[in-house]
């Protein structure tokens, strides 16, 4: 069972160091795929990727000729990143432990910054995003991904805390980057802030798989349900969720859906 005192860097360690997370990374590639795209780097450009987990959106900057910092809390995941860049003969990718709320790096050092589904899960949001702005240069873009509050993500969510009622953090905090009037409360100086809902399909033979692979093994939820000890109250969960994704599911797919930001700094 996870240490319920555990500080909120100790926890977003956890969920994405546990499980089976880097074999759900490839579900995100389409995602990643057009962040990239939406940021306009160009060669040369310095970007930094926050929660940059496996290492996929570094690697894809890179690909772009980006000058690429990848940070991640979670040591086994900057591992992993190291791994995959090595195999795509890239040496010469920065990889800094670090967190969303203290990044590690100067002011105005980056032309864009990145976050797929990153600094969501940082327990201050206000920091993590006034974070975000610090290291972007003036003009640059800050872009990232965020689950909607209105999609599965929040679906589950709401299973979830029908079930919990001593969650140790607040199961709704990353959802409100999928707001877009949050995002703009958050980024009320930046020059201009657009969005788009997009859709992401993980795929799985059926909700259960889904369920297994995103809440009981890895992802946002797994912390949670690591401190239900009891089994009967974990399997009614189970049933209440697999039904949930059933309004999602459909041709061996969940469809997830996703706020794309992309915002430029003054």
């Amino acid at each position: 069972m996870t240490d319920p005192t555990e500080s909120g860097e100790q926890s977003a360690r956890h969920v994405w160091s546990a499980g089976r997370y880097p074999a759900m990374a490839p579900n995100m590639l389409p995602a990643i795929a057009r962040l990239i795209n939406v940021a306009g780097i160009d060669p040369g450009n310095r970007v930094l990727d926050v929660g940059c987990g496996t290492g996929n959106a570094a690697l894809t900057a890179r690909r772009a000729g980006a000058a690429v910092v990848g940070l991640d809390l979670a040591h086994d995941m900057l591992d992993l990143a190291r791994e995959n860049a090595s195999l795509a003969g890239y040496d010469d990718i920065t990889w800094l432990a670090g967190d969303a709320e203290t990044l590690p790096v100067p002011d105005d050092a980056f032309d864009v910054v990145l976050s797929n589904f990153g600094h969501v899960f940082a327990p201050d949001s206000t920091r993590a995003g006034a974070e975000l702005r610090r290291v972007t240069k003036p003009g640059g873009r800050v872009c990232f991904t965020a689950w909607s509050p209105t999609g599965v993500v929040g679906d589950l969510t709401e299973v979830l805390t029908d079930h919990v009622a001593d969650s140790p953090s607040d199961p709704w905090s990353h959802l409100e980057w999928g707001d877009p009037d949050f995002v703009r409360e958050q980024f009320a100086g930046a020059a201009d802030c657009s969005f788009q809902r997009r859709l992401l399909e993980f795929r799985y033979a059926t909700p259960h798989h889904f369920w297994r692979e995103f809440a009981e093994e890895s992802g946002p939820l797994s912390p949670v349900l690591r401190r239900m000890d009891d089994d009967d109250a974990r399997a009614a969960l189970r049933r209440d969720a697999v039904a949930a994704l059933e309004d999602w599911f459909g041709d061996n797919a969940v469809r997830v859906e996703y706020l794309q930001v992309r915002a430029v700094v003054e």
